[in-house]
């Protein structure tokens, strides 16, 4: 699965194109140390939007969409550990139904109540 599929099945599925290349971060599942998962990187000026992510796992053939609101997340500098303007986190794919960020620096943000549907290709 890649970005542009994922977004046309969500965008499918709600009947508009409410997600769009700029509003979206897709994350394939990667290593990290001896764990797996998703890593995310978004500036910090694009939490004052609506944002959605795509979180995909090829070896399970699926992939979770979640979604933050503008302005839900105030202050994301103080939230997750960040570099060069931007907020770093990390979800591990062992417990996908716990994304809970696990990066050092962070506050162990859980973010399972941006959960809007998982998909299965």
């Amino acid at each position: 699965m890649n970005k542009n599929d994922a977004i046309k099945r969500i965008n499918d599925r709600l009947g508009k194109p409410t997600l769009t290349d700029k509003n979206t971060h897709f994350s394939s599942v990667t290593n990290y140390g001896t764990d797996e998962g998703w890593w995310l990187k978004i500036p910090f000026l694009t939490f004052r939007q609506e944002l959605h992510f795509i979180l995909n796992n090829e070896k399970t053939k699926s992939f979770q969409h979640l979604k933050i609101g503008a302005g839900q997340i105030l202050s994301p500098g103080m939230k997750f550990r960040s570099t060069d303007g931007a907020a770093d986190a990390f979800m591990s794919a062992s417990a996908p139904k716990r994304l809970i960020d696990l990066l050092d620096g962070g506050s162990k943000y859980n973010f399972t109540k941006h959960l809007v549907s998982e998909y299965r290709y």
